[in-house]
């Protein structure tokens, strides 16, 4: 992974906002930005940036692989114990 965390400024004083590109969540402080194809892509946390490193391709239909190691039910439960936003702690 080739990314890195960056702290927003509050709220109050920054008017960009960031959703997680994998789940869709609101990322309010701080940030995990990935390099993916040049672009800085925005994700909640970097578990959640690989899953979806590994599961992109598998979505594209135009390059679908049947050798996915992951499943959508895996994908769900490590983006549920991964993405600070869903947490019931």
């Amino acid at each position: 992974m080739s990314g890195r965390w960056i702290e927003r400024e509050p709220m109050y004083l920054s008017f960009d906002v960031y959703n997680c590109a994998y789940c869709g969540k609101n990322v309010p402080r701080h940030v995990w930005l990935e390099d993916i194809d040049g672009d800085d892509v925005p994700f909640c946390a970097p578990e959640v940036a690989d899953i979806h490193l590994r599961t992109r391709l598998r979505d594209d239909p135009t390059t679908r692989s049947p050798d996915t190691d992951l499943g959508l039910t895996e994908q769900l439960r490590m983006v549920r114990q991964n993405c600070k936003a869903l947490r019931r702690d």
